[in-house]
């Protein structure tokens, strides 16, 4: 058995083969991200290394700004504190160094159990072409990861990062992901019945540790789900503690009907306009009516009465949002989105410290919790902090690679003057009009595209896409607020205007900081009937 290094600074001991970070005898919290930067720098002491090389460690194959390495060394040097203040060095113009005098190196021989087995469950893929499978695939990856990370014994990577680019070979994405196992596999529906393959490998050596294939009803899925998970579990020698097998069932339904409602609720909220929030709460709203123990469901109306308020001023209060968000995590305490629901609803009360402690919290949960880092950059950005901001968005986009939101929000965060504006207006360009194409009745897409075409210099482009959301929905808050930074941009300040005082009196004060901190408006800003718009007509903040 391979020994496995440990590196002994300024008071911590770095231990690679547990991948842990320790100062005394307690544990230091660290993001992954971070702690493979610490572990890139101590195996290289001695030795100036510049950006470009540890970003191309940190990412590879994935383009990232120098904000990203910047964000988690400044993770570094928060973990290591004063006792290693000294460790690394900035060299100007050329790096960072570890001070090789400080660092120890030993070996030790771990025990069978001293390294977590990890893996990554990849997106089960649906054979039908039709696309309303695709919900029931998504939710069968979501649900085998679940139960997965309920054992203490297994370090799981979330099904959400395992973005439709990883690549398939096992050991491609294993390298991808950073784990030691894949699971993989397929499902087809027919009428009520399902058809599910699924695959355990090593990652290493290829080596199919298990497979095998379920053909049941389509009322047996929570059934195959467990089954799949036991599987697993069992041929990575790991035994599920009985306190871990109930903590499976907290957050899960077993009822199909309120499972089906769930499932349908998230393909519609992920649209990012008010009607299907609305409506993908109704969807959630009847699983809970359908299984009221279904804390998942809870958690997701909570984060759709999260965006509803955040973007939408509609009727939802801080209050209505905490009361949801503690219903479900009085059912189950793990739930990472519920948390991120508490945090808006602090933001919103004005309750700063009490928000990044939620965000925090949810972020310990599950660190690839989306709108854990995307209500994050949020609270940041109002802030004026936005290096946070652009920090926490990256990290967003980077969960889900898929989605434009991320991106978007990156672009709108990032300096006007920074070289990297670009390369975000065209990923974000590229993004929406992918979902442009699939969803030709949404608006969004196309008032966050134009805002990309703005930036990459094609104004006429950008008014055409958003005179389109205009005509989809002329009442959607976003679109109008996007109408308003376009025509801003393009330099007609009196369009600008007249759509920023519609968006003023469909939204909350507290609009108000993002506005002031939005570089698209900026042009807007210099208008002498800006100070009369924001002066007037807002909605009452709840």
């Amino acid at each position: 058995m391979k020994p496995a290094l440990i590196y002994e600074f300024g008071g911590h001991t770095l231990d690679l083969g547990r991948r842990r970070l320790r100062h005394g005898g307690d544990d230091i919290a660290i993001r992954p991200k971070s702690l493979a930067l610490l572990i890139y720098l101590v195996e290289n002491p001695g030795r100036v290394i510049d950006k470009e090389e540890l970003i191309g460690a940190l990412w590879p194959d994935t383009i990232v700004s120098d904000d990203s390495l910047s964000q988690c060394l400044k993770d570094v040097r928060a973990a290591l504190g004063a006792e290693a203040e000294n460790l690394v060095r900035t060299v100007p113009r050329r790096g960072y160094i570890v001070d090789e005098g400080q660092v120890r190196c030993r070996s030790e021989l771990p025990s069978p159990q001293s390294k977590l087995p990890s893996i990554a469950v990849l997106p089960f893929r649906p054979l039908a072409r039709d696309r309303e499978h695709h919900w029931f695939a998504e939710g069968l990856t979501e649900d085998i990861a679940t139960a997965l990370t309920r054992s203490r014994q297994l370090t799981v990577m979330s099904g959400r990062i395992a973005a439709p680019e990883v690549p398939r070979p096992a050991a491609e994405a294993a390298e991808a992901l950073g784990v030691g196992h894949i699971v993989d596999g397929s499902v087809r529906l027919v009428g009520e019945r399902l058809r599910v393959s699924a695959q355990l490998v090593d990652a290493r050596s290829g080596t199919i540790l298990w497979a095998d294939r379920f053909d049941r009803y389509l009322s047996d899925v929570f059934a195959i789900q467990d089954e799949i998970a036991e599987a697993i579990v069992r041929h990575l020698v790991v035994e599920l503690l009985p306190q871990e097998q109930r903590a499976i069932q907290l957050s899960r339904t077993d009822n199909m009907e309120a499972y089906t409602y769930y499932r349908h609720g998230w393909q519609l909220a992920r649209h990012w306009t008010r009607s299907h929030l609305v409506v993908a709460r109704r969807m959630f709203t009847r699983a809970v009516e359908l299984d009221p123990a279904f804390a998942r469901a809870l958690s997701a109306i909570a984060l759709c009465d999260c965006y509803l308020l955040e973007w939408f001023a509609t009727d939802e209060t801080p209050d209505s949002v905490l009361a949801i968000a503690d219903r479900a995590l009085a059912l189950d305490a793990s739930l990472a989105e519920a948390h991120v629901a508490r945090g808006l609803a602090f933001q919103r009360s004005g309750r700063t410290e009490d928000a990044r402690g939620a965000y925090a919290q949810a972020l310990a949960i599950d660190p690839t919790c989306f709108e854990a880092r995307l209500f994050s950059g949020f609270l940041a950005w109002t802030l004026g902090h936005r290096e946070i901001a652009k920090a926490e968005f990256i990290e967003a986009a980077q969960l889900r690679r898929d989605d434009y939101l991320g991106p978007y929000f990156v672009l709108a965060a990032i300096d006007k003057a920074d070289p990297d504006k670009v390369r975000w207006a065209r990923l974000t360009l590229e993004l929406a009009e992918r979902v442009a194409i699939l969803q030709p009745e949404n608006p969004a897409p196309l008032s966050r595209g134009a805002i990309a075409l703005m930036h990459l210099g094609k104004a006429d482009l950008a008014v055409s896409w958003i005179k389109r959301a205009l005509m989809l929905d002329p009442d959607d808050p976003i679109t109008t607020y996007n109408a308003a930074s376009v025509y801003s941009v393009a330099g007609d300040q009196e369009t600008a205007l007249r759509f920023l005082k519609i968006y003023v009196r469909q939204s909350a004060a507290g609009m108000a900081d993002m506005i002031r901190n939005d570089d698209d408006l900026a042009g807007v800003r210099n208008h002498p009937g800006f100070r009369e718009v924001m002066a007037a007509g807002w909605r009452p903040r709840p």
